[in-house]
């Protein structure tokens, strides 16, 4: 089936969040040109040239819109509005404000899923995803975009995931802390596996695991999950079928840019030294991986690990072609 914003948006947050076009509607005026709202698309005219630049031309889109549906704010037509501006108009791709309901695009970059779900993801207020630099880590949409009409099919990593809230509900979101629970052993599995009625992937291992530490002392946690290549997860770039380990600060909750710092295949591990500002360290590791079954064996542990997980066959991790990344957007 064709991939688009709203069916994958669907599939990722297992019917949570859905973007329904607008109602088709009529203009109140044909005066000032344009077209009127059908299918969620209107054409809005203005006396405005691309020289003029993305934000002379944004604010006469929203003058005119205004006038043309004689509403006092775009917000009275729609939750969220994204601005396709004619070529020339502006540099990069997109850029989206942050907890809010406008998303800009940089002409015919407005058709490909992977932008619009990185920029509706700055209006649900998640920041980029870095990997050494910005926009490089490419297991989910918050990093690069890509210009591909129909995918690719992935979600978010694994700090957007716990930060959207759309897998709570079961017991397969686990907090690992000094003053807590302090180790995990067992099977991981990824958002693919969430434990919903309508999965057909269904399982119940826990699918994100947070290491969390004291947000006063130490504001970065550590968000993980086993990045599973299938359903609607099938073409992440980045990590698939491997560990991924995701530092971010905002304690799961607020905007924050986060890092993926870590992607372990089966016999190996990262270590996390003078966890939460103790003398342990969080040691994170894969003893065997089953791509057939999506889940991982992991121990994760602060301190030592006990007792010691058993060991068990697994098939490698498949890998598959990289997409190349497109220019950042903003």
């Amino acid at each position: 089936a064709p991939v688009n914003l709203r069916s994958q948006v669907l599939e990722c947050s297992y019917n949570k969040l859905e973007f329904v076009p607008l109602t088709d509607r009529t203009r109140v005026t044909q005066n000032f040109g344009g077209s009127d709202i059908v299918n969620g698309a209107v054409t809005v005219d203005v006396n405005t040239a691309v020289s003029e630049g993305h934000t002379v031309m944004r604010n006469a889109i929203t003058s005119q819109l205004k006038i043309m549906f004689d509403v006092s704010h775009p917000r009275q037509l729609a939750d969220h509005i994204m601005y396709c501006l004619p070529p020339g108009t502006m540099g990069g791709i997109a850029y989206a404000f942050i907890n809010g309901w406008m998303s800009v695009y940089n002409d015919s970059w407005c058709t490909f899923p992977s932008v619009q779900m990185h920029e509706m993801g700055h209006n649900l207020n998640l920041a980029h995803s870095n990997e050494a630099r910005a926009y490089n880590d490419q297991s989910g949409v918050m990093g690069y975009s890509y210009r591909q009409d129909d995918g690719p099919q992935m979600c978010f990593n694994a700090a957007k995931s716990w930060q959207l809230g759309w897998y709570e509900g079961t017991n397969q979101l686990i907090t690992i802390s000094t003053g807590g629970v302090r180790s995990y052993v067992g099977q991981l599995s990824g958002i693919v596996n969430y434990d919903h009625v309508n999965n057909p992937n269904r399982n119940s291992n826990p699918i994100l695991i947070k290491l969390n530490q004291n947000q006063k002392t130490n504001p970065d946690d550590y968000y993980i999950t086993f990045n599973s290549k299938r359903s609607f997860n099938s073409e992440t770039v980045e990590g698939g079928n491997q560990v991924t380990i995701v530092r971010a600060s905002g304690e799961g909750m607020h905007y924050a840019e986060s890092d993926l710092i870590s992607k372990l295949s089966a016999h190996r591990s990262y270590t996390i030294t003078n966890f939460d500002g103790t003398t342990d360290s969080a040691t994170i590791t894969v003893n065997e991986i089953s791509v057939s079954h999506s889940f991982a064996e992991v121990s994760i542990c602060i301190g030592d690990c006990d007792p010691a997980p058993t060991q068990s066959p697994t098939l490698a991790p498949s890998q598959s072609p990289t997409l190349a990344p497109s220019q950042s957007p903003t």
